[in-house]
């Protein structure tokens, strides 16, 4: 009976992909450019500081902000994720703000814009060699003292071993040493190795594995890291172009800090509805950051512990984007455009048009739906378990009249 339960779930699934797959190929109302980018490097400078499940392929913004915008002008990511489409701003030489509510991303956001200096990489570097020579006796010299300087929470012991947490919690100590920017590009690589420092299966999945840690791993992580996360610091700033970036932890729904028609273009990708808990496969790093694990958790928009439960519909998250959208409205410059990346979901074993119901939205709101494609998601790279069954995507062009 299990192997038959087994195989009916896996039918269920692959008619469910099937049923997401049949919805896109059969639109008749789709611009015929390719946005696929397969193949094309994703992770060239900073862009890979940090694993962030499901992020946004820079040749995307990469090509918006050229075709839509202008030197100097301001670009928003309203859902700013790990900084994609602002460190493409940078190498424009377009201005941009990025918003979002979990504070791993607008860290690892504000790391990937920061202006490095070489006096603020000489100090990073200097201390990773401090680390380098002294790390072992320092961790052994007072392991309580740093068990107990850890954020201390529930289930930790649950998720991290005594010697990763006394480990940990020396390293974010040295790495707080530092001044900004130094401190950004230093607190981000040592967030990128929490998940791996723990008992956290993965990055894209929550649960509990026993794996043995052994000792230095996250200073070895975070050496490496650091030393390759200096070198790209360094070839992006000279790639970068004169420009201001600011990056606010803030609730998309509402965005008070943007002054009326002041946006020349907005690129983003929305969270996918039932796809994904970014606040939950965060959590220890936002521990770690001394972060707001409520704000992140409580304004996370389509979150799939929201709509997986019984009797879930589909109709909050699509309240909560005609919010958005009505601030997009509101900040963007006349005939200004914004993309918008999407992608179909299921709820409560229903599909859902999202890329249908948004482009709906759009116009009820006054927008134009200018142009619309379809691309094809790249399945070679990695993915978190729900979104790997999304195989295309809905690229949507609004213009503001």
């Amino acid at each position: 009976m299990l192997g038959e339960e087994i195989v009916s779930k896996k039918r269920r699934s692959r008619q469910l992909s099937a049923r997401l797959d049949i919805h896109v190929s059969d639109s008749t109302e789709l611009d015929t450019e390719n946005w696929d980018f397969v193949g094309s490097n994703t992770q060239y400078l900073l862009h890979n500081i940090h694993p962030y499940p499901a992020k946004f392929i820079p040749q995307i913004p990469k090509r918006a902000i050229a075709r839509w915008s202008e030197p100097g002008d301001l670009v928003l990511d309203p859902f700013c994720g790990c900084g994609t489409t602002l460190l493409e701003c940078a190498l424009a030489g377009r201005n941009s703000i990025g918003v979002d509510n979990n504070e791993v991303a607008t860290l690892v956001s504000r790391a990937k814009v920061a202006e490095y200096n070489e006096t603020a990489l000489v100090a990073l570097s200097e201390l990773v060699e401090d680390i380098d020579k002294i790390w072992k006796g320092q961790i052994h010299l007072e392991r309580e003292k740093w068990i107990s300087q850890a954020p201390d929470y529930n289930s930790r012991k649950k998720w991290f071993n005594d010697s990763a947490v006394a480990e940990l919690s020396w390293l974010r100590s040295r790495v707080r040493e530092l001044m900004e920017p130094a401190l950004l590009l230093g607190m981000a690589v040592f967030s990128s190795l929490i998940v791996l420092s723990s008992r956290q299966d993965s990055d894209t999945r929550y649960a509990a594995v026993e794996r043995p840690y052994s000792e230095g791993t996250a200073t070895r992580l975070w050496i490496i890291r650091t030393r390759d996360a200096i070198r790209r610091a360094r070839n992006t700033t000279k790639s970068r172009k004169p420009s201001q970036h600011k990056v606010y932890n803030a609730d998309s729904r509402q965005l008070p800090f943007i002054d009326d028609e002041s946006i020349n273009l907005l690129v983003t990708s929305p969270p996918y509805l039932n796809a994904y808990d970014y606040h939950k496969y965060h959590r220890h790093r936002l521990h770690w950051i001394d972060a707001n694990i409520s704000f992140a958790r409580d304004l996370e928009i389509g979150k799939h512990d929201t709509y997986t439960r019984p009797g879930a519909k589909p109709e909050p998250f699509f309240k909560d984007l005609k919010r958005c959208m009505c601030e997009w409205k509101r900040v963007l410059r006349p005939e200004a455009r914004a993309l918008i990346l999407i992608g179909d979901a299921i709820v409560n074993k229903e599909f859902v048009r999202v890329g249908e119901r948004l482009s709906g939205l759009g116009q009820e709101l006054g927008f134009e739906l200018e142009r619309r494609w379809v691309r094809n998601v790249d399945t070679t790279r990695k993915s978190f378990n729900q979104r790997a069954r999304i195989k295309r995507e809905h690229l949507l062009l609004f213009k503001k009249h």
